[in-house]
């Protein structure tokens, strides 16, 4: 099916409303696009992500990695290579993609609270920085580089006493499987003391949570931080060269994201008066990954049906939850922001109100409860922006047996 005259401006209209910085296809890339690979689909903009990129790098005093757990899509990993500093791997497979993309294991930060010994040689043998997540871990790691005669790069990830209510998902100040508790770093520093020559502390690492959109909340949070790395120097005499301060930069699909440009000021005020009073400061790093690559993905799904039931007019289409978890409103709960849905055939045809659903034998593959949008007829083409992060690999691509979704990228 060809789409109409239109689409496209009113597509890059939808978008710039919704998404700052989002750059559609056109409709003859879409036309191409769907004609060679189907439907549903999600296609990439590697153009928006470098801007997300070079943005972020412009706005905060910070080295940026780019977190692969939000799209793993080799194309993407590839083409960020001289884009961003390095990349954030939370499993062996995620390391072993990077690798096959081109990257050095010196450029990866490994995190993640389950990290197997295989894994743990995996990064030893490739020199990947790794974030010991307890002191357990931490002995384990020094035990394996001391059979192999080497020393592991190693920084103390942290669960701060503070808490982080300005992110969606909080991750600090409570019981959690991530990280050391902060009232355990002398335990943790008396473990590295013992190490010494096997173990290279670079510094610390504190991951806040997720999707936060509010500027005193990051700030907050990374302040937190810094008052780790001065009670690392000032109990233990140890200096952190590097703070990883995470990632968790909020972006929606309504359009509201951190203003980083705003968050960027402020951090560099605090670091500048870090320095005033410690006479030197850590290299931050960052490791978003859904504030970057959100608005460089559109989900674009086909209606395979429509019809009435009791007063509701129900939309399907031949992808839903099984491809885009995150699009049902199953990752951040259900009174988070919905991502928004278009119509990319027929932009211009008259407004309802209807639901839209997947293709899955299960009432959660909702896609738009009660929406308002152009509408839609068999076979139009229905696209979800703001894809670009936890898309087919956040979903449960396995369940009824479904075909997965094509991904490709542009713009490259």
């Amino acid at each position: 099916m060809t789409n109409p005259p239109g689409l496209v401006n009113a597509l890059a209209l939808r978008h710039k409303a919704l998404v700052t910085g989002w750059i559609s296809p056109s409709t003859e890339q879409l036309t191409a696009l769907t004609s060679t690979h189907g439907t549903p689909l999600y296609v990439y903009d590697l153009s928006v992500l470098r801007q997300r990129v070079r943005r972020l790098r412009e706005a905060m005093p910070a080295t940026v990695l780019f977190a692969v757990k939000a799209n793993p899509h080799e194309g993407l990993l590839r083409g960020l290579r001289g884009h961003v500093a390095g990349l954030d791997v939370a499993s062996g497979g995620e390391l072993e993609r990077a690798l096959r993309c081109g990257w050095s294991g010196a450029e990866l930060s490994f995190a993640g609270p389950g990290k197997t010994r295989a894994e743990l040689e995996q990064a030893l043998a490739h020199d990947v920085s790794l974030s010991v997540e307890s002191v357990r871990e931490l002995n384990e790691v020094a035990a394996l580089a001391k059979a192999r005669g080497g020393v592991a790069r190693v920084r103390l990830r942290l669960n701060p006493a503070t808490t982080a209510r300005a992110y969606r998902v909080p991750m600090m100040g409570v019981p959690s499987p991530f990280g050391i508790d902060e009232e355990q770093l002398g335990e943790a520093m008396a473990q590295v003391e013992a190490h010494v020559g096997v173990v290279d502390l670079d510094g610390l690492h504190v991951h806040p949570g997720g999707q936060c959109t509010s500027v005193g909340g990051f700030v907050a949070a990374a302040a937190a931080s810094l008052d780790l790395c001065a009670r690392l120097e000032r109990e233990h005499g140890v200096r952190a060269r590097r703070l990883n301060l995470g990632g968790g930069l909020g972006v929606l699909g309504t359009g509201e994201a951190l203003d980083v440009e705003a968050a960027g000021r402020k951090l560099k005020a605090m670091i500048d008066t870090y320095r005033e009073a410690m006479g030197h400061v850590p290299e931050l790093l960052l490791e978003p990954g859904r504030w970057l690559a959100a608005p460089a993905g559109l989900y674009v799904a086909r209606v395979v049906s429509t019809k009435q039931s009791r007063g509701t007019s129900f939309v399907v289409l031949d992808g839903g939850l099984n491809h885009h978890l995150a699009a049902a409103g199953h990752l951040f709960g259900a009174n988070a922001p919905r991502l928004p849905l278009l119509n990319l055939s027929r932009p211009d045809a008259r407004a309802i109100t209807c639901t839209v659903v997947g293709p899955l034998c299960t009432p959660l593959d909702v896609l738009g409860d009660g929406v308002t949008l152009p509408q839609p007829e068999v076979g139009d083409l229905l696209g979800i922006p703001a894809s670009g992060a936890y898309g087919p690999s956040f979903s449960p691509v396995n369940f009824l047996g479904h075909a997965l979704p094509a991904e490709v990228v542009i713009g490259a």
